[in-house]
């Protein structure tokens, strides 16, 4: 008969140092519903913290039970987390913090300061006392720009029907990161169409304002014959007023600040909608 294998696992047989009741149990489902969105419960990528890698430097990893739902499994670690240890709490949510301010960032939707006074919160009704260190906890709010343009921008910017004013050197200095030029550029193709449909020598709002003029337009979008059709009318030229004085002639000036390539992106395809109305 053969013997059978001892297991290598080692059983680790913890005392309670606290009593779960139902009340203390609905304390630490609250606050897996506030952490979830700070880390991910684990990842793939070996270079970003989850909690399951911070459970994992304290060797409780085993917490995590298996085949479980992420918020489940997450709210069950965090039960024997206070089930079994009176001190480690502090080290687990000090760390947790630490990454999410990290991780936030990088995600472009960095913590805020509610969260962490949530967060406070939460732990005083379970018998942790952080709250001067997370009052103290340095947050940048802001959302970072990006310095290189998305690839994913740069394929939805490619894959639209742009006109060809956009299609072109706009499209090109987006592409090399030069967001408020690529809008630059595109504004005044903009401004070169609206003076060639019209035979105006005027430029900025000006032209635009006589282009578009609801009295007397150069260029009519459309009949004209209704209240909707005039209200199209005389939006449109308040739109293109707007976007040269908003636009071109911002970003004509050298010292603007770098917008990010998110906000450039929305301003092209504003533009691009704008050249789409022209006749």
């Amino acid at each position: 008969m053969p013997l059978k294998k001892r297991s290598s696992v080692k059983k680790i047989n913890r005392r309670a140092v606290k009593t779960i009741t139902s009340n203390v149990k609905g304390h630490i489902n609250d606050l897996a519903e506030l952490l979830y969105s700070f880390i991910p419960l684990r990842t793939r990528n070996n270079k970003t913290e989850t909690f399951y890698t911070i459970f994992k430097e304290s060797s409780i990893q085993s917490y995590f039970p298996k085949g479980a739902y992420k918020k489940v499994a997450l709210e069950k670690a965090l039960e024997k987390l206070f089930r079994y240890h009176k001190k480690l709490p502090y080290t687990i949510f000090r760390k947790v913090v630490a990454a999410a301010i990290k991780y936030r960032r990088y995600k472009r939707n960095p913590l805020k300061r509610s969260e962490l006074d949530q967060l406070d919160s939460f732990l005083l009704k379970l018998g942790i006392n952080l709250t001067t260190e997370l009052q103290h906890t340095e947050l940048d709010e802001f959302v970072p720009l990006i310095t290189v343009p998305p690839a994913e921008l740069i394929r939805r910017l490619e894959s639209h029907p742009l006109c060809e004013q956009l299609n072109s050197e706009p499209l090109e200095l987006f592409r090399n990161g030069h967001f408020n030029e690529s809008v630059r550029k595109a504004s005044e193709r903009f401004e070169v169409a609206v003076q060639d449909l019209t035979g105006l020598n005027d430029i900025g709002k000006n032209l635009m304002g006589k282009a578009f003029n609801l009295n007397g337009p150069i260029i009519t979008l459309n009949q004209l014959s209704n209240e909707n059709e005039r209200g199209i009318q005389e939006g449109f030229q308040f739109l293109s007023m707007g976007m040269i004085r908003a636009m071109r002639n911002i970003f004509s000036h050298g010292d603007e600040d770098q917008r990010s390539p998110e906000e450039a992106y929305e301003m092209l395809m504003f533009i691009n909608w704008l050249f789409r109305q022209l006749p």
